[in-house]
C-alpha cells in the first residue's frame, strides 16, 4: 500500500478492503467496503459504500447509501439517498438521482453527431 502526502493513499489491492473516514485515489478488491470515504477509482465484486463521494465504481454487486458518485458500471447497482451522473447498470434498484441516464446519454450523443453533420455541411458551402 502507497501513501502520498497529505494523507491520501495511493492505491489499495487485496482480497477484502475495508476503508474507513480516508482517502484513497485507487481500490482493486474482490469485496471493497467504504465508509465516510472519498475515492477516485474504486474496482470490485462486491462494492459497499456508505456516506461517501467517489468518482468512478465498478462491481458486480454494488450497494451505494448516501453517497455520490460520478460514473457507476455494475451489473446490479443498488442506491438509497444518493446522487450519481451516470449510471450503466443491467438492474439497478433504489431512489438515487441520476443525472444522466443511458437513454439521455444516448441522445445527447446522437444529438451532437446530427450537429456536427450539419454543421460540416454548412462550412462547405
Amino acid at each position: 500500500m502507497g501513501r502520498e502526502s497529505g494523507g491520501v493513499i495511493a492505491a489499495v489491492t487485496g482480497d477484502s478492503v475495508a476503508i474507513d473516514q480516508s482517502a484513497v485515489r485507487s481500490v482493486d478488491a474482490e469485496r471493497v467496503e467504504l465508509r465516510q470515504a472519498a475515492a477516485q477509482h474504486v474496482h470490485g465484486e462486491s462494492v459497499d459504500v456508505t456516506d461517501s463521494a467517489i468518482v468512478s465504481v465498478r462491481g458486480a454487486d454494488v450497494r451505494m447509501r448516501d453517497c455520490a458518485a460520478l460514473v457507476v458500471f455494475g451489473e446490479h447497482v443498488r442506491v438509497s439517498e444518493g446522487a450519481s451522473a451516470l449510471i450503466l447498470a443491467r438492474h439497478v434498484e433504489g431512489d438515487g438521482s441520476r443525472v444522466v441516464t443511458p437513454a439521455a446519454a444516448f441522445a445527447f450523443g446522437a444529438g451532437i453527431v446530427l450537429g456536427m453533420g450539419l454543421l460540416r455541411r454548412l462550412v462547405r458551402r
